[in-house]
């Protein structure tokens, strides 16, 4: 089915698609922070997390209340959503924003070819050479790593993902990286911004703007951890539309919501909120693909 997407739609189709055409990214959202990016021939895969049913992943869980000086108590977590179908041994690059298990988790780090390419923050590098991960490429804003295959060609830049406003909880929670791609093919190009868990601090914008304008704008929602002692630690819709106004892109796609019940605001939340704004959005159920062109 064909179809264009209309500005603050919920879009529950499994596939939409704006146009048929060698010069597109088609993204499919897999739940949580994990996509599947498709230009031309080539495949990345995005925070990688597989599991499924009532122990999806395990993690300390940090809507919880707990002393900071103990820790939080370790649990299962729930995936709330299928899995969609993935093959794996397609998947070119997998690209991660930090190696917190509701990212990177368990049954990823376990199942999948550790001989695949991984684009990973340069803290994480140590974890990944212990899980047995052969061809990493650890990167620290700004370097970047370039993938080409024939005349489709991806350049990554590490950007600097800060997950909480506290300076103060920077060293328990650790360092991450959100992204930017460059999509080209001849003379036709796109720029993906994905965010990662971070916020649009004063200091992030000044980097992001830096390098021009956005096609395609990928926050990350759930306001995870606003009911326990590390405070907020992921966006919720009012720092989504803040973070909008400030870098005017061109598209708005927002993941990391409702797969996982570790996500307390919903995405209508923002939909809401969009529509209040008059900001357009993107929002696919688990599973549905778009295509930018």
């Amino acid at each position: 089915m064909k179809t264009f997407i209309q500005s603050l739609c919920l879009v529950m189709a499994s596939t939409l698609t704006l146009s048929v055409n060698a010069e597109q990214v088609d993204i499919q959202w897999l739940g949580g922070p994990t996509m599947l990016i498709k230009f031309g021939p080539i495949q990345i895969l995005t925070d990688p997390m597989l599991g499924e049913g009532e122990k999806a992943f395990r993690m300390a869980d940090p809507n919880e209340v707990f002393d900071l000086k103990t820790g939080p108590r370790v649990k299962d977590h729930k995936r709330l959503t299928p899995l969609p179908a993935l093959d794996t041994s397609e998947v070119d690059v997998i690209a991660i924003s930090h190696s917190h298990e509701d990212h990177f988790d368990q049954v990823a780090r376990q199942n999948l070819p550790k001989d695949i390419t991984s684009v990973i923050p340069s803290s994480d590098l140590n974890l990944l050479q212990s899980l047995g991960f052969k061809n990493i490429k650890a990167l620290t804003w700004p370097e970047k790593w370039q993938y080409q295959e024939g005349i489709y060609q991806i350049t990554i830049t590490a950007i600097p993902a800060f997950h909480t406003e506290n300076h103060e909880l920077t060293a328990i929670l650790g360092d991450g990286n959100g992204y930017l791609f460059e999509f080209r093919h001849d003379d036709w190009q796109k720029v993906l911004y994905w965010m990662g868990d971070t916020f649009l601090t004063p200091a992030l914008q000044d980097k992001v703007q830096a390098y021009g304008q956005i096609d395609i704008l990928v926050p990350h929602l759930g306001r995870v951890g606003t009911s326990g002692p590390l405070g907020q630690i992921s966006m919720g819709a009012k720092e989504v539309i803040d973070a909008v106004n400030i870098l005017a892109p061109t598209h708005v796609l927002p993941i990391h919501h409702s797969t996982y019940e570790l996500y307390l605001e919903p995405v209508s939340e923002l939909v809401k909120q969009a529509e209040r704004s008059k900001v357009a959005l993107d929002v696919l159920a688990a599973g549905g693909t778009i295509s930018y062109r």
